[in-house]
């Protein structure tokens, strides 16, 4: 079957960084880090493992940043190589292994991508403590058990992923999925977890101040999160497009800001622009939280500067090598500067502890979240060409969601 593969070899990757300065598309091109293959399907690991066949498989930022050759290498130790691309996920089961449970054939299912110790075989009284105390985003066995390194379906030689027909997962993955959730929402369960995860870690109280920097899609899914969770804060989402800032009003937010960012958060709270003698400007007041839903340099070092002091910083995107960030901030502001990854099993969550993903079917079921019109385009597997391209001109396209989709 076709997939869309990955092969970070040294060579590949200086070539790619020597093209990439080219012509983006050189990326994909088969000489640098990503191709497209012939492979074979990926057996299942064991008798408790079911293969999905795909119907639609997300797009996502940290994707294309891979592709690009943008991500830091500290991950690199912690992927297993040549892989399939894909973690965001939706699909149809089409085989299922003697012990998989409940789980048969015909089933619409989304599988949670991380492999965490139960999908690398480890028996409950060996997972490690983070596993067990339902931090399966923290695993630290993510390099052992029967599977080659991985964190995730999609960065894992043995599983496949999303960008290609099928690809595999262990029963303890897999959520159903009700009638009530359309493919586009269940398509959209995995990076809306990510924002719920950001919104239950430590929900701003409905006296703060929040800033969201960036209105990609885990910026709007954090924002869709916040309202679902029943956050009445002040949210100023700072965007970059105009259908980002449509988006950003549909989804709940209180101001969107589209023009100069330090202005706009000056004129909405108590805050003092100074000009250092070399170097961007420096806030004094700010707002009380800022999620970094970007992740580069330059929004990081946005984020440190526009919270007030005493405030919270949140990393909610890939943050990656950072270059040119002042982190004087931190220290003369006294910030508390924290992550959200990914997403767990151990949210509360009215009264008790759930999965991520659980909670995000739940919200999707009774109508509270809709995010199935984030998917606004389509492509089949051989349009990967157009579709890989199609991210390096956001503001022309409107893209919001990118999906490759299988029959």
């Amino acid at each position: 079957m076709k997939a869309i593969r990955f092969n970070a070899t040294i060579p590949r990757y200086v070539a790619g960084q020597a093209m990439g300065r080219v012509r983006s598309s050189l990326l994909w091109s088969g000489r640098s880090c990503t191709y497209v293959d012939d492979v074979p399907e990926p057996e299942l690991i064991g008798p408790d493992w079911v293969r999905i066949g795909t119907r639609l498989g997300g797009i996502c930022g940290t994707d294309i940043s891979t592709i690009h050759l943008h991500t830091s290498p500290y991950f690199s130790p912690l992927a297993s190589f040549p892989y399939t691309f894909g973690h965001e996920n939706m699909g149809i089961i089409t085989e299922a292994g003697p012990e998989a449970g409940d789980w048969h054939a015909g089933q619409r299912v989304v599988a949670e991508p991380l492999l965490w110790c139960a999908p690398r075989g480890f028996e409950r009284e060996n997972w490690c403590a983070a596993c067990e105390r339902g931090e399966v985003n923290r695993c630290t066995h993510i390099t052992r058990g029967n599977l080659a390194p991985g964190i995730i379906i999609g960065a894992c030689r043995d599983t496949g992923g999303s960008w290609s027909p099928n690809f595999i997962a262990h029963r303890s993955q897999l959520y159903a999925l009700p009638d009530e959730i359309s493919d586009e929402n269940g398509l959209m369960v995995e990076p809306f977890a990510v924002g719920l995860h950001a919104a239950l870690n430590d929900t701003p109280g409905d006296d703060e101040t929040v800033l969201i920097i960036g209105a990609g899609v885990i910026g709007l899914c954090l924002l869709a999160a916040l309202r679902a969770v029943g956050c009445n804060a002040k949210i100023l989402l700072a965007a970059r497009y105009p259908f980002q800032a449509e988006a950003g009003k549909r989804l709940g937010a209180s101001e969107v800001l589209t023009g100069d960012l330090y202005t706009d958060v000056a004129s909405r709270v108590d805050t003092r622009l100074l000009k250092p003698i070399i170097g961007r400007q420096v806030a004094l007041g700010g707002v009380d939280r800022t999620y970094d839903c970007v992740g580069t340099d330059t929004t990081l070092d946005d984020a440190l500067r526009l919270t007030r002091n005493g405030g919270k910083v949140v990393l909610v995107a890939v943050p990656g090598l950072a270059k040119g960030v002042d982190w004087t901030a931190v220290f003369a502001q006294e910030l508390t500067v924290r992550a959200a990854y990914i997403y767990n099993h151990a949210e509360q969550w009215r009264g008790e502890t759930r999965a991520t993903f659980d909670i995000a079917i739940e919200l999707m079921t009774s109508g509270q979240v809709d995010l199935g019109w984030m998917v606004t385009h389509r492509f089949q597997l051989d349009q990967y060409d157009e579709a890989l391209k199609l991210h390096g001109k956001k503001g022309s396209s409107g893209v919001i969601k990118a999906v490759f989709q299988f029959p």
